[in-house]
């Protein structure tokens, strides 16, 4: 039988070490009897590069000086149905039967990568469009969790349009929260420019930087309480995994699997994990925060459309415990995006 052919999208101007990191684990663990792999790195600058050298050269990141690498580019064309490998004047044409993108946030998880996917009519893992733009902005997965009746910590947004009157914002920011409070941009990474506040002053300033990220700052309520994540598979019938709990310190990426809770209080979480997951319309793979606090009870904090794929990250060690072990799961994420190739946008 035939290879299946593999198109490993890896690197970007985003999260590029972590993706580095997860495509050379998934080129380890894919049976190379069955997969044949067409790696594309693009560097730092944004160059999509054919690599074709050992997966050792991702893991040290020397892969882009590898004299081999050829300049490549994805077609949109259907017709063409897979990468141009560009040689001077002349191309070749190489033809993919899916793509594995291991592309992290702006660009790659945002849903413009996905959308020029769909120009292409190649299966290609993971979330659509719509589900990879709303769980980008966490303005839009409020929004939409709000809507769908699936609690989250409160919130309030300010976008660009309200930076001549900050002072009138801060003043209803303040109605609607109390201190501390939470402030992120609202595309950006969690960690870049986000903080808590317990006063006015740490609110403007927190505020102020996180434009310097982003046009729009969410700002939410600080919940000191327990922390999870759940892991969730799949399109028309989604499962979630057991539930961890994220405790620094312990173990490689701070995950205690499963959580130290009752069953009832367990399987409500999964089934609020599942239930947000639909609701941001997810599809392939996921993974969901989520807080618990004796007052509020179970909350849905974000939703991860592109989660470290490495062995030892947080998705693959959840879907581990309930059974799917990492090359397995890989293999399962290539099926089903085969199987629901008509997923549309």
């Amino acid at each position: 039988m035939a290879k299946l052919r593999v198109l490993i999208l890896f690197g970007g101007t985003s999260n590029y070490d972590e993706s580095r990191r997860s495509a050379a684990a998934v080129l380890r663990a894919l049976p190379a009897d069955q997969y044949e792999f067409v790696p594309v790195g693009i560097n730092k600058r944004g160059r999509w590069l054919y690599f074709p050298g050992d997966r050792s050269e991702i893991e040290n990141n020397t892969w882009d000086q590898n004299p081999d690498c050829t300049p490549a580019v994805l077609s949109p064309d259907p017709a063409h149905g897979g990468i141009l490998i560009l040689d001077e004047t002349e191309y070749t044409l190489k033809r993919i039967d899916v793509i594995f993108s291991l592309l992290h946030g702006q660009f790659g998880e945002d849903g413009s990568l996905q959308g020029f996917f769909e120009l292409t009519r190649i299966p290609y893992v993971g979330n659509g469009v719509l589900g990879a733009a709303v769980c980008r902005s966490k303005v839009y997965t409020h929004r939409l969790l709000d809507g769908a009746g699936i609690p989250t910590p409160k919130w309030v947004s300010v976008d660009q349009r309200q930076l001549s009157r900050l002072e009138r914002e801060y003043e209803r920011i303040e109605q609607t929260l109390e201190y501390p409070m939470y402030i992120k941009p609202a595309r950006s990474d969690s960690a870049q420019a986000s903080r808590i506040v317990r006063n006015r002053s740490e609110l403007a300033a927190g505020v102020k930087l996180a434009f310097t990220h982003d046009s729009t700052v969410l700002i939410e309520e600080y919940i000191a309480g327990r922390e999870f994540r759940i892991g969730v598979f799949g399109y028309d019938l989604p499962f979630a995994s057991f539930v961890g709990e994220i405790c620094p310190g312990h173990g490689e990426n701070g995950l205690i699997i499963p959580a130290e809770l009752d069953e009832q209080t367990a399987q409500f979480m999964r089934e609020t994990a599942i239930s947000a997951y639909c609701a941001l319309d997810c599809k392939g793979l996921a993974l969901l925060d989520i807080y618990y606090t004796e007052e509020r009870g179970v909350l849905v904090g974000e939703a991860n459309t592109l989660p470290g794929l490495y062995k030892h990250a947080s998705y693959p060690l959840l879907m581990a415990d309930l059974g799917m072990r990492y090359p397995y799961l890989l293999q399962k994420l290539i099926e089903q995006a085969i199987e629901h190739a008509d997923r549309g946008i």
